[in-house]
């Protein structure tokens, strides 16, 4: 079994093993991928090994499954630069490795115990933006080992043009969220802002596609929205603008397709190690409403997204009691009537959302392509090349 090959540019790169989640569809797996597929498009000596944390897998292409499985079988050549992709409290050095290199992230202003000291185990720590330098660094990772690796995307892998989902819906504007179902995400704060902006009888709807690495299961999930309008908003279910929750599996051209099918992504998270649903609706040339803190505002900002006022606070109990990491950090409380203005200006002004959504990807383009950051993952590990 023979790999591809590479594209004609090549630059110098030492061994590299890159382990991480690679079958998963989380934003860790998405992001793992992306590095390795352009790594070796651009002739790095590349292998791979996976870390399976949970027993969902991510739908590939076709092509893309045929080149991961290439890379997971292709030994690794002797002295590796290994590349440990993986929650921060996981980072071990690799004994017979050229060079230990780390990359992770986290979403609040600090780390939880454990990390930092796992992090300077390292010979270094890929951080993904200047957000999370500073915050690593506040939490006593030391400030030589940490390295500013953005993000990837492969735009050629995200085409605006082509059919959308179908909906069960019959209105004329969506909203979108993707999102794994926790308190961080802020669905609270999306859901007060939809139902008091929007009448029931506009035409317009919520989409929530949403998974659970929590347990919840959906009926659970109904019953927290529900929960939140009846005790939280005092609001009748049956009187609300719709919400709909997607929650069955859907392949990497399914999403691509729900993305096409929304008009506008929306997202009032409390933080973000990166964000990456964000990135792909605005490769999807999708108008992005996020809060404007932590690690997506290294790729959105106010000229290509709506970025949501916030404020700073403590983390509350009934969020730390469902992720206990959490307990004594601060992150972001998204301005609910802020996002209630955002929300409406890009329902009401189509021509602006699309305007908006054009610059996103342009931007991406400019910055986050393959090439911008292989170019940045070359000038880390030159210094690992020998002779």
């Amino acid at each position: 079994m023979s790999l591809p090959a590479p594209s004609a540019t090549r630059l110098r790169f030492p061994p590299i093993l890159w382990h991480a989640p690679l079958r998963d569809p989380t934003g860790y797996a998405e992001e793992a991928r992306h590095f390795l597929f352009a790594l070796h498009a651009h002739g790095a000596p590349i292998a791979a090994r996976e870390i399976r944390w949970n027993d969902r897998v991510a739908g590939l292409p076709p092509h893309q499954e045929r080149l991961l499985q290439q890379l997971l079988l292709k030994p690794p050549q002797p002295r590796s630069v290994y590349v440990l992709h993986i929650l921060g409290s996981h980072l071990r050095p690799a004994p017979d490795a050229r060079a230990s290199i780390g990359r992770t992230m986290f979403e609040t202003d600090r780390l939880p115990p454990g990390w930092a000291e796992a992090c300077n185990r390292m010979d270094a720590v890929w951080v993904p933006s200047a957000f999370n330098r500073e915050t690593f660094a506040f939490a006593g990772v030391k400030p030589e080992k940490l390295r500013v690796v953005p993000g990837l995307i492969d735009l050629d892998l995200y085409n605006p043009q082509g059919p959308p989902l179908a909906l069960p819906s019959d209105r004329g504007f969506h909203f979108l969220a993707v999102f794994d179902w926790s308190l961080r995400k802020g669905w609270d704060v999306l859901i007060a802002a939809f139902v008091e902006e929007f009448q029931p009888d506009e035409d317009v709807a919520l989409l929530l596609r949403v998974h659970s690495s929590l347990g919840y299961t959906v009926p659970q999930i109904y019953a927290q929205i529900e929960a939140f309008l009846v005790e939280e908003l005092g609001r009748d279910p049956a009187r609300i603008p719709d919400i709909l929750l997607l929650d069955r599996p859907l392949s990497a051209s399914e999403l691509l397709a729900l993305y096409r099918a929304a008009d506008c992504y929306v997202l009032p998270t409390r933080g973000e190690g990166w964000g990456r649903p964000f990135m792909e609706a605005m490769a999807m040339e999708r108008p992005t409403i996020a809060t404007g803190w932590s690690g997506m505002t290294a790729f959105m900002n106010s000229e290509n997204s709506l970025l949501i006022d916030y404020t700073l606070q403590d983390v509350p109990e009934k969020a730390a009691a469902e992720i206990p990491t959490f307990r004594g950090h601060r992150w972001a409380e998204p301005s609910r009537a802020h996002l209630r203005q955002l929300m409406r200006r890009v329902f009401e002004d189509r021509r602006f959302g699309k305007e908006l959504g054009v610059k996103a990807r342009a931007h991406l383009e400019a910055h986050f392509s393959p090439q911008a950051v292989v170019e940045i993952l070359h000038r880390e590990l030159l210094p690992f090349v020998e002779g």
